[in-house]
This record gives C-alpha cells, structure tokens and sequence, in this order.
C-alpha cells in the first residue's frame, strides 16, 4: 500500500509548519503510513498533483475554488478556523478521518 501524502497550506508556511509536525506525530503514533509537509501557499501549483491530500488553511479560504479546478485529482479540504485555531494534531487527523481520510 502506497503512503498517503497530505499538504498543508497557508499564507506564510509557519503556523502549518507548527501543524504538520503535530499531525505527524499522531499518525506515527498510531503507526499510519502517512506523510504530512507544509507549504506556502504559492508552492501549491508544485506540489498540488504530487500529494493525496490538499489542506487549506482558513486565511487562504479564497483560494479553495482555484485549488480544487487546478488539482481536479487531488482531494481539497478547507480547514475551519476551529480545526486550524486548534494548532492540535489530533483534533486535525479526527477532523480527517471524518472526511475519509485515514
């Protein structure tokens, strides 16, 4: 079975950085084949059609549509700003795997 790649995006790559870490740990935690990395979001055109998974930060909801028309492979999720504000790795994996991702 492939690993799942997930990309994480936000305006700056900071805080999604901070993110990805923690949801990193979670899947390592629970032995899932799962690979997490953070971007800025002008990094989205090289990496989008790369990953499984395209998260979206809420500071670039604006972004959601154009992000979904130019990776139509890719599954996009936008990121509520309770899921994001959480900065809690395991409320994001849960809030995933409600979504079908796991």
């Amino acid at each position: 079975m492939k690993q799942l790649k997930i990309a994480i995006f936000c305006s700056g790559g900071f805080s999604t950085s901070l993110i990805g870490s923690k949801m990193q740990k979670v899947y390592d935690a629970e032995g899932k084949d799962i690979k997490v990395d953070a971007y800025d979001f002008g990094m989205v055109d090289e990496v989008g059609d790369d990953v499984d998974v395209i998260l979206l930060a809420p500071q670039i909801a604006w972004a959601f549509d154009q992000t979904v028309e130019g990776h139509p492979n890719t599954k996009v999720i936008q990121l509520t700003m309770q899921e994001f504000g959480s900065m809690d790795g395991e409320v994001l994996v849960n809030a995933l795997k409600e979504k079908g991702i796991d």
